[in-house]
């Protein structure tokens, strides 16, 4: 009978055993239980994503998600108002989130101070960042009103798209762009992207760069097919207010046919200063300072050569400018097999005839020249802190421009961590070598 007891004692201890094994590995536990920690656990070392789907405590965290009590989300922003206040209460130091894959990505705010960092040192581990939502804007429009409105979605979801002739896009620009009362070029980036390519390591710089110092109010993207790779991923999940605006590469103006890509991509960086105002920005062009100083003007353009032509690599205007309609009216005797006559000689040659047009020329958009960018700029450090911006001509100096730019001991590396870090020497880990540091004429140079 003893023995009987003892077995049936044995065989209840194991099935007890088995079913608390069982609660314990699934986590199919009561609230309150003291073993509901096995869930939290579980959830930590479980390899896959998990979306977060709890309203975040703060109020404009939970307008994000969609769940404020007042019902209206402060991540938006109406007609009337500047679009740099709308997220405000976003981190003021941006990083990329490398803990956990459940993570939102954590968005570049829209008003920060220029010199914070827009990525941590160890930005390259982990590009793009790894995380499972991430924050996009699209735009509102409504008969009396235009709104950008800023939502968590899925780091697959592309940018919000409008075509060039959408007159939503148009009204946009006109209500959140421009300050009120003030007749300035308006802080709105543009990049021109065709074809779908993966964008290089110097893009991503020269974009972000437009993010540090323009603080735009939306960064367009004019593409038919927009970009890929891991640094086209990144910029996506860090700019929130990214907006692609499709078109087709221009084929024909003024009845002559274009053939030349290139040539392309000049007709649509006019068409779209032109038609919205703003600044526009070639793919390997980076920002080095604010041009805060410029917009008060009616269109500024850098020179190239002195006397022979600028560089339409950047420039600012605003929106039906008189210089800029009268330059997309010469594109009627243009002619495709002549290379840089229309985008940079022809304002020149304009400016010369028409001086009334209101435009504006410096000489720190693109210094130092082709020629004397390996000499000046990539072999050695160039005295680039009173430039506006430096142009790469990425073109001819490709051989500089592979591995990890931020750690290159030259004024590319200085100018890329300017970019990135928002100091020219942090986060450098290589030790400096012993170089010419090459002096800018300051005659040459316009205040």
């Amino acid at each position: 009978m003893k023995r009987t007891r003892d077995f049936k004692l044995c065989i209840c201890a194991i099935l007890v055993i088995s079913v608390l094994t069982h609660y314990v590995l699934t986590g199919d536990l009561l609230p309150g239980s003291s073993l509901g920690i096995s869930k939290r656990l579980q959830n930590k070392m479980s390899p896959r994503v998990r979306m977060d789907t709890e309203p975040p405590r703060n109020s404009t965290a939970r307008a994000a998600h969609g769940k404020d009590t007042a019902g209206a989300s402060p991540h938006t922003v109406q007609s009337g108002h500047t679009v740099q206040s709308a997220l405000s209460s976003l981190p003021p130091h941006p990083t990329v989130s490398t803990d956990s894959p459940s993570h939102r990505c954590a968005p570049i705010p829209l008003k920060f101070p220029v010199t914070a960092p827009l990525l941590p040192c160890a930005w390259l581990s982990s590009v793009p960042p790894r995380c499972s939502q991430r924050l996009r804007a699209r735009l509102v429009c409504e008969p009396t009103s235009v709104r950008m409105v800023f939502e968590w979605v899925s780091v697959a979801t592309p940018p919000a798209a409008y075509g060039f002739e959408d007159p939503c896009l148009a009204r946009a620009v006109r209500a959140l762009c421009f300050q009120d009362g003030q007749d300035l070029i308006p802080n709105l980036s543009h990049h021109v992207l065709f074809g779908g390519h993966e964008i290089r390591s110097y893009t991503f710089i020269g974009i972000l760069s437009s993010v540090r110092f323009l603080q735009p109010c939306m960064v367009m993207i004019h593409a038919d097919v927009l970009p890929v790779g891991s640094f086209w991923d990144t910029l996506v999940r860090l700019i929130p207010h990214l907006i692609h605006v499709q078109r087709s590469a221009p084929s024909v103006i003024f009845g002559h046919p274009v053939k030349v890509i290139q040539h392309s991509s000049d007709i649509a960086r006019l068409e779209a200063v032109k038609k919205f105002g703003g600044v526009y920005q070639d793919t390997d062009y980076i920002l080095l300072n604010p041009v805060e100083d410029l917009r008060n003007y009616s269109v500024v353009m850098g020179v190239t050569i002195p006397n022979v032509n600028y560089c339409n690599c950047i420039f600012m205007g605003k929106p039906a400018a008189d210089f800029l309609n009268v330059w997309y009216d010469s594109y009627r005797t243009f002619d495709d097999k002549a290379w840089g006559n229309h985008s940079t000689m022809m304002p020149y040659q304009i400016h010369q005839e028409r001086p009334e047009l209101g435009f504006h020329e410096v000489n720190t958009f693109v210094t130092p020249y082709f020629k004397n960018m390996s000499e000046q700029f990539y072999e050695n450090f160039l005295d680039w802190k009173r430039l506006h911006g430096i142009h790469l001509y990425n073109r001819g100096h490709s051989k500089y421009l592979k591995g990890r730019l931020d750690q290159q001991n030259s004024s590319l590396g200085q100018v890329s961590r300017h970019v990135l870090f928002g100091d020219s020497q942090a986060c450098f880990q290589n030790i400096p070598l012993s170089r010419k540091t090459v002096r800018m004429n300051s005659t040459y140079l316009v205040p």
